[in-house]
Parts: C-alpha cells; sequence; structure tokens
C-alpha cells in the first residue's frame, strides 16, 4: 500500500511473503513525514492502515520494532500515559514489539521523520541476547548523512519493489539498526570519559601538595594508564604529567608572590626532589628563576 508523494509525505507499507519470512528479517514499513510548525494534527491522516495510525492521546502497540529518526525539530516520546522522553534532532526513537508508546511533535518546530519497521526471529534473538534495551527509548546518534540517506534507500527500495528487494531492506534496517547503536554507546563513551577526566582533574588538584602521579590517578579511575594518559590528553590537551607540572607552577608562583615560603620550602611542598630540580623547571616553564621571579612580581 502506498501513498502518492509529496515533498512532505512518503510512505510504504510491505506486503511480505513466506519466502521473506525465511530471510530472518522483514521489513514492514518505510516512510517519511515533514510536519510544519503549528501543524493541525498529529499524525496526518494520510493513508496509515487502522493497526499503525494512532491517536496522540491513546498511543499504540505495535508488534514490530521501529525505529524513528528525527532530522529536524523536537517533541516528546511517551513510554506510558505518564512518562516521557524529550526528542530533539539527532535522535532515533526505538520502539520495540508490545510496548505501549506515543510520540509528537512540539508545535513550536514541527519536525521531520524518517522511519523504518522491521521483524524477525532474528530480531527477537538480538533482544533476548542484550543486543537491545528491553525498554522502548532513544539513541542518541547526531544528524549523520550516512544514516539519512539509508532511510531514503529504504523509501526507493521500498517503492521500486524489484526482484529480493526484502532482502535488501533487511540489509538496510540492519546497517541502520548498527549505526544506531555504535553512535549512541559512542556518545555515551564520550560522556563517560568527560565526567571520569574531570574527576581525574578534581584528584589532581586536590593531592598537589601530595605526592601523586599519573599513574595513581588512573588507579584511583580504575582504568589503564595507557587508556587514561590518551584520553586526558585528548580531553584537555596536555598530557597528565604536564598537567600536573602546569599547576605545581602554578601554585609555586602563587606561593611566591603571597607567602613568605622560602624557595626551599616551596620546593619541598610541591615533592620536587630538590630546590636545584624546582629551579630548573620553574625557569623551563615560566621563563625566569623563582628567586628572579619573587623579585620582579612580588610586593
Amino acid at each position: 500500500m502506498e501513498t502518492p508523494s509529496n515533498d512532505s509525505i512518503r510512505l510504504k507499507y510491505l506486503v511480505t511473503t513466506e519466502r521473506d519470512l525465511l530471510w530472518g528479517l522483514t521489513v514492514t514499513t518505510v516512510g517519511s513525514h515533514q510536519i510544519t510548525k503549528q501543524f493541525d494534527v498529529y499524525p496526518p491522516h494520510c493513508g496509515h492502515p487502522d493497526k499503525y495510525f494512532f491517536l496522540f492521546e491513546e498511543g499504540r502497540i505495535l508488534n514490530e520494532f521501529q525505529l524513528v529518526y528525527i532530522t529536524q525539530g523536537s517533541g516528546r516520546f511517551y513510554t506510558s500515559q505518564h512518562e516521557w522522553i524529550e526528542v530533539n534532532e539527532g535522535d532515533i526513537i526505538s520502539i520495540l514489539p508490545s510496548k505501549w508508546h506515543s510520540y509528537t511533535p512540539n508545535k513550536k518546530t514541527g519536525w521531520s521523520e524518517y522511519w523504518i519497521g522491521f521483524k524477525g526471529p532474528s530480531m527477537d534473538q538480538r533482544l533476548l541476547n542484550g543486543f537491545l534495551s528491553q525498554h522502548n527509548g532513544i539513541y542518541k546518534v547526531g544528524l549523520r548523512d550516512e544514516i539519512l540517506s539509508l532511510y531514503q534507500q529504504a523509501i526507493e527500495v521500498a517503492t521500486k519493489e524489484s526482484i529480493a528487494y526484502q532482502q535488501v531492506l533487511a540489509g538496510i534496517a540492519n546497517h541502520i539498526l548498527g549505526l544506531a547503536l555504535a553512535y549512541d554507546q559512542e556518545q555515551q563513551f564520550e560522556n563517560y570519559a568527560v565526567v571520569h577526566m574531570t574527576k581525574a582533574k578534581m584528584i589532581i588538584r586536590e593531592n598537589l601538595y601530595y605526592k601523586i602521579t599519573p599513574e595513581e590517578v588512573a588507579e584511583q579511575l580504575n582504568m589503564s594508564y595507557s587508556w587514561f594518559r590518551k584520553t586526558f590528553k585528548e580531553f584537555t590537551g596536555l598530557s597528565p604529567a604536564c598537567y600536573i607540572q602546569t599547576l605545581k607552577m602554578q601554585a609555586a608562583k602563587d606561593a611566591l608572590l603571597s607567602s613568605n615560603l622560602s624557595i626551599k620550602e616551596i620546593a619541598f611542598n610541591l615533592h620536587y626532589d630538590n630546590t636545584e630540580h624546582f629551579s630548573t623547571q620553574f625557569k623551563k616553564h615560566i621563563g625566569s628563576s623563582p628567586k628572579e621571579y619573587r623579585l620582579k612580581h612580588g610586593k
């Protein structure tokens, strides 16, 4: 079943044969909508079969998986009558079989949506094996040309219905799902890295006047040192050792200007092996010796 295409609506609902089902995954529907701002009703009445159409307030339950990609605008995805998740451009709404859900664009923004629905024993097995969440949710993938291109390709393949089109569509659905999982996990990793690198900086600052090494920081974060060093440098632009040295130099400058501590005492407090080593490092980083710096900048 297909509705006439225009710039705002393209959709296709597909019939599967017994042979298609043997492939392990079949695509049931593909399409796209562009919902304008201040829309009158959502979803629009544009040829959806009864089992797919839903009223926003009532929601629906499907017997298949769906991935709905929002490429513009924002809205809400309801996982129950009273629980919802903010949806933004770059999000893929993940809908599971037999799970109640509802979603709608924000009237102030509208949205552009692309969807693909699919089912089969291979998907059921992935769900059982823990590759997919057991609950409806959101994949945070960002705006990706490669994902948008796959949705558009799926619409074209479904429209032409060439030989073995179901197998081609199954490959596209698998590709979209794989990318959604990969990009979402990548973003979660990035968030994980931000949290842990921020914590690493705090550990270093709090232990600046105690003898702490980059290896000890990594150990406190339960990370391998090689991974910690690489990630820390990507996050701050400095290796952990250079970051510690930079903070020590800042602390030394503050102590030289705001205290009567001797250079030897400052070096000792910052855990340098001896005054000479401290003075050498200070001149290397600041451009003058500790004594010259105090004379020039002190009161």
